[in-house]
């Protein structure tokens, strides 16, 4: 990245502005983006927020409209809807989702009181209340168990049952005067209108919903690439107002000063467009204590992987981007994880069928690819223990799968092996990226310590496992304790070289248990790549099982029951194999991998102004 600062004549500001935001390769500093908003700001944002709105209620709407297979757009009278096929009407869409939201309202409150109604019957109460009126009687609604109304109220009280339902008695009690009853039951408080009137509502209710729900389809199929096209526009206008309200200003507010960073492969890009206008500009190199925003850039392939590193955090900017070092082993984990050749078949198929088939964004795409990448992945470590949808492909006597067998098979013995083994690795690979790391941020010393730890731990691992260069381990051995003590911290030496040689010593001494406890740990951890794949292999062979065991002796029947066990038990199995299979090897990464690899993160992302 590359310093960039301008100075503008404030009434060319806008004009300068315009132009900056067209060449679109400007991060604008934070400082100048953290000032009081503006009103145009704010309306800005507030007009954003209603057209985001919008969208997902669009959005919700037509994805609603599919499920119910009701596209059919209808033609009676419109309820307060303009047809704004051709231009955006941002308040007529407002005023149909209003009527919309009020309609279902009013349905749900309809339902209800006709639910609550049904039980006394279809009747007038203003009418009957009326005709009571005139002899001085009053009526009352309650319920209560049908036993006690036989026992304890009916005989007592002048009663009219009007229903029973599920134990309950529907009665009300007439009373003359001030005359209230006086026993035990459930009063009910009825809504002054009939059960006709209160059903011809709900009837005339749906109509009016079914036209304004069809109406908002038509609209919205005509209106979304409008809405779209003009959140773009707003957000647009609204990073160019957040900017402009948020620059800083010099020599009595006639100069506006501008500072922000560009990828240095824009130099000339920005000399060009601004060469031959009033506005002065400098692009520097940063310095140390800039925060200077982050661009990954990656191959094609590893670029694949970029999503997982923004998940955790990007890297400083003087800091390696670990996104190519972890991405083989991360594709590696994955397969190990879900360890079934079928699945990894059923992934890659899914994932081809869709992008051959579906319209997809380009983050959509990248993400298809990664899950292509990770489907595959699964196919070939499936083929280390055989299995396939919980058959193992090694026991059917096939000869194809034989010979495959006799070169790559492995048993949990060597599957359980194969993982510490890859954690082994990854951990010495990560050791090294952490020295190479530390080499071109602070310099060669400040690796010599994480060097000084390599060689003890690959002396110790020699002398384990080949003997015969046990003497020459360790000596290794020595010089690794040399370095690991003596340059834990090699600026201590600057002040004094005794005293700093105590502090490295005593820091190393305890950095020697923290890497002696870590390292045990973060290789058990990996042991997880072989507990996942088993787990999940076991639980395909008992649904495979099942599939045959349960199944009933008929030759319609059996099939049926069998084939459902096996599918519904194996998508079961799918999703959750692949759900660990996505996130154990992301924490592998980002706990394991990241620490040994001395990663910190903490870098901002680079957003050109545009």
């Amino acid at each position: 990245m590359k310093k960039l600062t301008f100075l503008v004549y404030h009434r060319e500001y806008d004009d300068f502005l315009h132009r900056l935001q067209e060449l679109g390769v400007m991060h604008i500093e934070a400082g100048a983006l953290s000032g009081e908003q503006s009103e145009a700001v704010t309306e800005d944002v507030s007009e954003l927020r209603r057209v985001e709105s919008l969208q997902q209620k669009i959005s919700l709407l037509l994805e609603k409209a599919k499920k119910e297979n009701s596209t059919s757009a209808s033609d009676s009278a419109s309820v307060g809807l303009a047809d704004g096929a051709d231009s955006l009407d941002l308040t007529s869409l407002e005023d149909a989702f209003a009527t919309e939201a009020t309609l279902s309202s009013r349905e749900k409150e309809l339902t209800e009181q006709i639910a609550a109604l049904t039980p006394w019957g279809n009747f007038d109460p203003v009418d009957v209340r009326q005709q009571l009126a005139k002899a001085d009687c009053e009526m009352h609604f309650f319920t209560a168990p049908l036993k006690d109304y036989k026992n304890e109220i009916a005989p007592y009280y002048i009663t009219e049952l009007i229903s029973e339902q599920k134990g309950l008695a529907y009665f009300v009690v007439i009373t003359r005067g001030d005359e209230q009853p006086n026993f035990v039951a459930t009063p009910v408080s009825l809504p002054e209108v009939s059960l006709s009137a209160l059903t011809a509502e709900l009837e005339q209710n749906r109509e009016d919903y079914a036209t304004i729900i069809s109406q908002l389809q038509q609209l919205s199929k005509t209106q979304s690439a409008a809405l779209e096209t003009y959140r773009e526009q707003l957000q647009t206008r609204l990073n160019f107002d957040t900017v402009r309200a948020g620059t800083e200003a010099a020599a009595d507010n006639h100069l506006m000063v501008l500072r922000g960073w560009i990828p240095a492969d824009k130099q000339e890009e920005v000399k060009t467009t601004f060469a031959e206008t009033g506005a002065w500009f400098e692009i520097s190199d940063p310095q140390p204590e800039d925060d200077i925003p982050v661009c990954l850039k990656n191959n094609r392939f590893f670029s694949l992987f970029e999503m997982i590193t923004e998940l955790y955090m990007l890297p400083k900017y003087n800091e390696l981007d670990l996104t190519p070092f972890f991405a083989p082993f991360y594709i590696l984990f994955f397969g190990l994880c879900l360890g079934d050749s079928g699945y990894g078949l059923f992934i890659t198929v899914c994932v081809l069928a869709a992008k051959h088939s579906m319209k997809m964004g380009k983050s959509m795409r990248a993400a298809m690819n990664l899950l292509l990448t990770m489907g595959l992945s699964a196919f070939f470590c499936g083929l280390l223990s055989g299995a396939f949808f919980g058959f193992n492909l090694y026991n059917l006597g096939v000869p194809f799968f034989d010979k495959i067998g006799n070169v790559i098979a492995l048993d949990n013995s060597q599957m359980f092996n194969l993982s510490l083994i890859l954690g082994f690795i990854q951990i010495i690979f990560g050791m090294c990226l952490k020295a190479y790391n530390r080499t071109i941020q602070f310099g060669f010393s400040y690796s010599l310590s994480t060097i000084g730890w390599m060689m003890i731990i690959l002396s110790l691992a020699a002398s384990m496992f080949m003997p015969e260069y046990s003497s020459i381990a360790q000596w290794f051995t020595i010089v690794g304790f040399v370095l690991a003590l003596g340059y834990n911290s090699p600026d201590r030496y600057k002040k004094n070289i005794f005293t700093g040689f105590l502090i490295n010593v005593g820091s190393g001494l305890w950095d020697a248990y923290n890497t002696a406890t870590g390292m045990l740990g973060d290789m058990l951890s990996y042991v997880r790549l072989f507990a996942l794949g088993l787990s999940g292999g076991i639980l395909a062979t008992v649904f495979d099982s099942l599939a045959t065991g349960l199944a009933p002796d008929n030759a319609i029947l059996g099939p049926i029951v069998m084939v459902l066990i096996f599918v519904i038990g194996h998508a079961l199995n799918m999703f959750m194999n692949v759900l660990g299979a996505f996130v154990h090897p992301m924490r592998l990464t980002f706990v394991e991998f990241f620490k040994n690899a001395g990663y910190e993160g903490g870098g901002s992302a680079y957003t050109p102004f545009k």
